[in-house]
């Protein structure tokens, strides 16, 4: 693994010789947002690095009062603190990619709600043989690895592995941003994939590292999305691709789309249409090689999908993630690090920085998320949501939350204390 190339030092170097104090204010061409450094030069050109087309500006003066601003703050130990302008709390303790991370989703967000009629779809997306395709999935499903190791094979064009801005007329939009991989690399992967990885690193730290790929198309490439492709990873068995419903579809896109869905029916009946000009399948695998394969076969004929690729009929619903049990009320229980709440329009989303992962949440678990701001027993939490739910058995809350509380703490949303 090499470290940060030179026009990324090269950048930290001229933004120090231009400030004459330790904070700067950075600008982009592309986006009403504004990132204030303190003493965090380095984040300037980890951006400049991974994210080259959104013009980054260092300039003099004070950030604006009428635009979101994202701070970072390098702290004593060499770590850096990451304040968010949709967060109360800052991230803290974290490395050099991890805290780029956090600009690049505030940058993308502002991408997204600064161009309101665009849909902003959590996914992954890469052109294949001219077929714009996104991957999306549950958690953990392996779409920032697969569009990664997609992007490496020779003609694919890769649009992004976290958000993909879609326009009214169904264009997909390339962000030109790096993809983000998890360090160290699970284990499976091809000897060829690692070396690939290995030779592309850009900036990183022990947790996270930016991928340089040839096909990156640049930030604004535009192209008619073709296809909807729900990942679902099995510990065996071979790669291989079901059939969906244009409403199963349909309703993923609605679960992970991050940006303002403006009015309800309206923004349904625009997603009903997009979907069911798509080819919508889910693809099943346990070894990456395979799935790359099964996605070159699907995407080699001019229309989708491919002659001779083999598609299964519909699956039944996701099995329920891992079995994880109510949680113990009389446990103390507080968010995760690493996570962050972000309102959009009328949703709230928990983003988790360690996988890009976005959740909404329903208005109880909305409310459970702002009453464990300060760490809380189950028991307190459980008799709060009695006060607001008159009428409702208090075994019932007590019930619901014990599953909701499980859930989060399986997810890494949420944690007991000691």
């Amino acid at each position: 693994m090499r470290a940060m190339l030179h026009p990324v030092r090269q950048f930290a170097a001229r933004l120090r010789a231009a400030s004459d104090s330790a904070e700067c204010l950075l600008r982009f061409d592309t986006v009403p947002q504004e990132v204030v450094l303190s003493r965090a030069e380095a984040v300037a050109g980890a951006l400049s690095e991974v994210m080259p087309g959104w013009g980054c500006r260092s300039l003099p003066g004070a950030p604006s009062e009428a635009v979101p601003v994202t701070r970072v703050t390098a702290e004593d130990s060499g770590r850096y603190s990451y304040q968010s302008w949709w967060s109360r709390a800052p991230l803290t303790d974290l490395g050099l990619a991890g805290a780029t991370c956090g600009v690049v989703a505030d940058l993308v967000q502002s991408y997204c709600d600064a161009r309101p009629e665009m849909i902003g779809l959590h996914c992954g997306a890469v052109e294949v043989g001219g077929h714009l395709l996104a991957f999306t999935g549950p958690y953990r499903a392996g779409k920032t690895t697969l569009v990664t190791r997609l992007a490496a094979e020779p003609g694919v064009r890769l649009y992004c592995d976290d958000v993909l801005p879609v326009n009214p007329d169904g264009q997909g939009v390339a962000l030109g941003v790096q993809p983000r991989l998890r360090l160290p690399l699970p284990e499976g992967l091809s000897d060829g994939f690692r070396a690939y990885v290995a030779d592309h690193l850009t900036v990183q730290d022990r947790r996270y590292g930016y991928v340089r790929c040839e096909g990156q198309a640049p930030l604004g490439t535009q192209a008619p999305l073709a296809g909807l492709i729900v990942l679902r990873r099995e510990a065996s068995g071979p790669a291989r691709l079901h059939r969906m419903r244009v409403a199963d579809a349909v309703a993923h896109m609605i679960r992970q789309n991050i940006a303002d869905p403006g009015e309800t029916e309206a923004h349904y009946d625009r997603l009903a249409a997009l979907g069911a000009q798509l080819f919508c399948a889910t693809l099943v695998y346990s070894d990456l090689e395979e799935a790359v394969q099964v996605v070159r076969d699907l995407c080699a004929a001019p229309e989708l999908p491919g002659g001779g690729v083999q598609i299964g009929p519909m699956l039944p619903p996701d099995p329920v993630e891992a079995e994880t049990g109510p949680a113990d009320l009389a446990q103390v229980f507080c968010r995760a690090e690493e996570v962050s709440a972000r309102e959009i329009g009328q949703d709230v989303f928990l983003w988790q920085m360690a996988g890009r992962n976005f959740f909404r949440l329903n208005p109880v678990a909305g409310a459970v998320w702002a009453l464990l701001e300060e760490p809380c027993c189950g028991h307190d939490i459980a008799e709060t949501l009695a006060e607001v739910f008159v009428g409702t058995p208090q075994t019932m809350i007590a019930d619901d939350l014990s599953d909701l509380l499980g859930q989060m703490c399986a997810r890494g949303l949420v944690r007991t204390e000691d």
